[in-house]
C-alpha cells in the first residue's frame, strides 16, 4: 500500500539560461510543475512568460518538408543539444524547406513536360505516314477535317453508309482492332457527318495546336527533346535522392530540437519571471528523482533551489500509486472510486485481496473460470485493461471451484474439498456474514492508520470507523453471537455500559473532545438532535454493512440454481437440442453471472468498505514528460 514519497522543488534562476536549464534538467526529471505565481505568493512582482507559438508552426513546416522528400519517418536522436536558437533554427529549416520545394518542383515540372511529349508522340505516330503540312489543314477557310480512331468491325459495318456521305475518309493507320483515319467535310454538313460518326463510335483525337508541321517531321524533334528531358529527369531524381538522404538526418535532428522547444514552452506555461531577469519554477517531484537531481543543481552557480516535505507546505502532493506488476491491474479499481489521497493508505494490496475472495466465492467453478481466465488472456494481449483484472478473477473461480467441487455447476464430478453450496446454505450464510465482519473490522483499523498518519487523535479515538466504533462493533457482535448461540446475554451490565455505551457517547460528543484535544473552539455548532440522528445512521450503517455481504452466500448459491435450470432444460429436449442449450445455457450463466458478480464485487468495496476508511479525493501525478501536448 505505498505512495511514492513526494518533495517540493523550488528552483529560482537567470532567464537567459532558461531554456538550457528546462532541457538539461526538468524535461526528464519527473517534475509536477505548479503554479509558480500562486506558489511564490509574497508580494513580488512575477508574471507569466509569453506564450511562443513558433515551435508549434516549424513542427508544421518540418512535416511538410519531410512529406516532399517523401520521408514517413524521422531517425532518432540520442542526444540533443540546444546549438541553435528558435531563430538560427527557423532559418536553417526555411533554407533546407526552399532548397527541397524548388527540386521537387524541378522534378514535377519535367515530368509534366515528359508525359505531355509522351502523348503528343502517341497522337502523332498514328499520323507519321502522312505527308502534310497540318498547318494547311488548320487553315481550311470551308472545309473541316476530324482525326481520330474507329473499331474496325464498326467501320466495316458502316462502310457502305461512309461512301454516301458528304465527306471525305482517308484510312491512316491499323492498329488491332483499331482503325485511324481522317475525313473532311464542309462547313454545312459537318454536324450531320459529325453525328454520324459519333453514332458509329468514331473516338475523335484533338491534336495539339502548336503542331504545325509535317507530322514526321515534328515527330522526330519531339523524340529528340522526350530524350533531353529524360535524361534531365533521371539527374534531377538521382540528385533528389541524395538530397533525401543528406537532408534526412538534418531534419531529424530539427525534429527531435523543435519537440523540445515545444516542450521547453509547455514548462514556461507554469513558470513565472520578474523584471530582474530571474526565473521562478515549483514543482513537485518523487525522492528517488531529487535525489539525482540535487547534485547536479549544487554544480550550477546561477542556480539557487530549496528542496520541502509535504508537512511544510500547505498545498497537497500529488498521488503516484506504485505497486508490483501482481498488484498494479487491480488500481484500475481504485481509481474508479478516486485516487488516494497523499496522506493516505493506498487500498490497492487490499483491494486486490478482498475482490479475488469476494469474486471466487460468489462465482466458485472449475468449468467456468477455466473459460473467463482463456477470455480474460485474449482480452491482456489485446491490452484491454479489463483483461489483468479478470485473470485474477479467473483464477479466484477455478480455486474456489475446486473448494466447492464445482465444475460447470455440477457438483458430482469432482470431490468438494471443503463446502457445497446448495447442500450446506446455512453454513454459508454465516461464512458471507463472517468474512463481511473480518473486512469491516480491517477497513476500520485502515481509517486508524490514516488518522495516525495525519496526526489526527479525535479520528483515532471518537470516530465511528476509529477505536471507540471497533470496540463497540466487536462488543455489540459478541453479545449477539452469544444470545443466538446461549439465549441469553452472558456479559455483565458494567461491561456492556463500558464497552457499548461509553463508546457511543465518545462517538456521540466527537466534535467536542476533537476541540478540547486540540485547544480549539469549535467552528459550527452541531445540535444535539442532528448528532443523534448521525449517531443511528451509524448504527444502521453497521447493521447493513454486515448483512450485505450475506450476498456472497446468495449468489454462490445462484450460481448453483442457474446451472441446474439450465440442465433441467437440456434434460427435457434431449438430442441435438440437449447440446445446444447447455452451451448457450453456459454461455448466459458466464457473461450474466460474471458481470453482476463483479458490480456486486465493486458495490461491497466502494460502499461496504472504502466509505469506511478511504476519501480518494487524491489529484494524479502527471510529470511534465507525460503530458499531451496540445494541439
Amino acid at each position: 500500500m505505498a505512495i511514492e514519497e513526494m518533495k517540493l522543488l523550488s528552483v529560482v534562476g537567470k532567464e537567459k539560461y532558461i531554456d538550457d536549464f528546462i532541457a538539461n534538467y526538468l524535461i526528464d526529471s519527473g517534475i509536477q510543475p505548479e503554479d509558480a505565481i500562486r506558489v511564490f505568493n509574497k508580494g513580488w512582482k512575477l508574471s507569466y512568460f509569453n506564450y511562443d507559438n513558433t515551435a508549434r508552426g516549424l513542427k508544421k513546416q518540418c512535416d511538410e518538408a519531410m512529406k516532399l522528400l517523401e520521408i514517413e519517418d524521422v531517425e532518432h536522436v540520442e542526444k540533443i543539444e540546444l546549438d541553435e536558437s528558435i531563430e538560427e533554427l527557423s532559418e536553417h529549416l526555411n533554407s533546407v524547406y526552399e532548397s527541397i520545394s524548388s527540386l521537387k518542383k524541378y522534378i514535377v515540372h519535367k515530368n509534366n513536360l515528359l508525359n505531355n511529349l509522351t502523348e503528343k508522340i502517341e497522337i502523332l505516330k498514328h499520323l507519321e505516314k502522312i505527308n502534310v503540312n497540318l498547318k494547311d489543314l488548320y487553315n481550311l477557310r470551308y472545309m473541316r477535317f476530324r482525326f481520330g480512331r474507329i473499331d474496325k468491325t464498326n467501320y466495316q459495318n458502316h462502310y457502305s453508309d461512309f461512301q454516301n456521305l458528304k465527306a471525305i475518309v482517308f484510312e491512316v493507320e491499323e492498329d488491332g482492332n483499331d482503325l485511324w483515319i481522317i475525313y473532311l467535310t464542309t462547313d454545312n454538313y459537318s454536324k450531320e457527318v459529325d453525328s454520324f460518326f459519333n453514332i458509329a463510335k468514331f473516338e475523335r483525337i484533338w491534336l495539339p495546336s502548336e503542331i504545325e508541321d509535317i507530322p514526321s517531321e515534328y515527330l522526330e524533334r519531339a523524340k529528340d527533346r522526350l530524350s533531353k528531358v529524360k535524361s534531365e529527369l533521371e539527374e534531377a531524381i538521382s540528385s533528389f535522392n541524395i538530397a533525401k538522404k543528406e537532408y534526412k538526418i538534418q531534419l531529424s535532428k530539427m525534429y527531435e530540437k523543435i519537440n523540445l522547444y515545444i516542450k521547453i514552452s509547455n514548462v514556461k506555461k507554469y513558470m513565472a519571471h520578474d523584471n530582474k531577469g530571474n526565473f521562478y519554477i515549483v514543482g513537485w517531484m518523487p525522492t528517488s528523482n531529487l535525489e539525482q537531481m540535487i547534485p547536479r543543481l549544487d554544480k550550477e552557480k546561477d542556480i539557487d533551489y530549496v528542496v520541502k516535505s509535504h508537512m511544510e507546505v500547505p498545498n497537497i502532493p500529488p498521488t503516484n500509486m506504485k505497486n508490483n506488476k501482481f498488484f498494479k491491474p487491480f488500481e484500475e479499481i481504485v481509481k474508479m472510486y478516486g485516487l488516494p489521497n497523499y496522506t493516505e493508505i493506498d487500498p490497492t494490496k487490499f483491494v486486490a485481496i478482498t475482490a479475488f475472495l469476494m469474486f471466487g466465492f460468489m462465482f466458485g467453478d472449475v468449468g467456468h473460470g477455466l473459460i473467463l481466465l482463456i477470455v480474460a488472456i485474449i482480452l491482456s494481449r489485446r491490452k484491454s485493461k479489463l483483461g489483468p483484472i479478470l485473470v485474477f478473477g479467473g483464477i479466484s473461480s477455478i480455486i474456489f471451484g475446486f473448494l466447492y467441487g464445482s465444475i460447470f455447476g455440477k457438483e458430482d464430478i469432482i470431490p468438494q474439498i471443503l463446502i457445497s453450496p446448495m447442500e450446506d446454505i446455512q453454513t454459508m450464510l454465516i461464512a458471507g456474514i463472517g468474512i463481511g465482519v473480518v473486512l469491516i473490522l480491517i477497513s476500520m483499523i485502515l481509517n486508524i492508520i490514516n488518522a495516525i498518519k495525519n496526526k489526527n487523535k479525535a479520528k483515532i479515538f471518537f470516530d465511528s470507523n476509529g477505536i471507540a466504533g471497533i470496540v463497540f462493533y466487536i462488543t455489540a457482535l459478541a453479545t449477539i453471537i452469544g444470545f443466538a448461540i446461549n439465549e441469553k446475554i452472558n456479559i455483565s451490565i458494567g461491561i456492556v455500559i463500558i464497552l457499548i455505551v461509553i463508546p457511543l457517547i465518545l462517538i456521540l460528543f466527537k466534535d467536542k473532545l476533537e476541540g478540547w484535544m486540540d485547544k480549539k473552539k469549535q467552528k459550527t455548532k452541531i445540535s444535539f438532535v442532528e448528532k443523534f440522528f448521525e449517531l443511528f445512521e451509524m448504527l444502521l450503517s453497521f447493521i447493513s454493512n454486515t448483512i450485505s455481504f450475506v450476498r456472497l452466500a446468495a449468489f454462490a448459491i445462484n450460481h448453483v440454481g442457474l446451472c441446474m435450470a439450465v440442465y433441467i432444460l437440456s434434460d427435457m429436449l434431449g438430442g441435438v437440442g440437449s447440446i445446444v442449450v447447455n452451451i448457450i445455457g453456459n454461455i448466459i450463466v458466464i457473461a450474466l453471472e460474471g458481470l453482476i458478480v463483479s458490480i456486486q464485487v465493486l458495490r461491497l468495496e466502494y460502499y461496504e468498505l472504502f466509505s469506511r476508511f478511504y476519501s480518494g479525493d487524491g489529484r494524479e501525478y502527471v510529470p511534465i514528460n507525460n503530458e499531451k501536448e496540445e494541439i
